[in-house]
């Protein structure tokens, strides 16, 4: 299950909660998709509920990267600890991806990008 809290109306904050396995990874691309095509480009995954984290749920993390730089938007993580944390080192796609301590910090980096932007 993947819990959504919109932040305004271009972030969203996704929680996937318990296994993210071939067996959920479908129901987690869905939730993600149904998000971007109502307009919420930029997202912050909390990754902290994630209790097991397998191949295809590592897939499914790189791919929600890949797309959402290829759409000019963000997806950053947050709250990544323990055996996610050491998969994602292990991958090296923490040095790939944007990681944050917590939503605040990633929400701060959001709002700094846009500030950016206007100026």
């Amino acid at each position: 299950m993947v819990i959504a809290e919109p932040v305004d109306t271009q972030l969203v904050i996704l929680e996937p909660n318990g296994r993210l396995t071939a067996e959920t990874v479908d129901e987690f691309n869905l939730t993600v998709s149904k998000w971007v095509r109502r307009g919420w480009h930029d997202l912050i995954l909390d990754l902290g509920f994630v209790t097991y984290l397998d191949s295809a749920g590592i897939g499914a993390l790189a791919q929600l990267h890949l797309s959402s730089q290829r759409r000019g938007s963000r997806a950053v993580f947050v709250n990544v600890a323990g055996k996610t944390r050491e998969l994602l080192r292990v991958t090296k796609l923490l040095t790939v991806f944007e990681v944050y301590d917590s939503t605040g910090e990633a929400e701060r980096s959001f709002a700094r990008a846009r500030h950016s932007i206007t100026c």
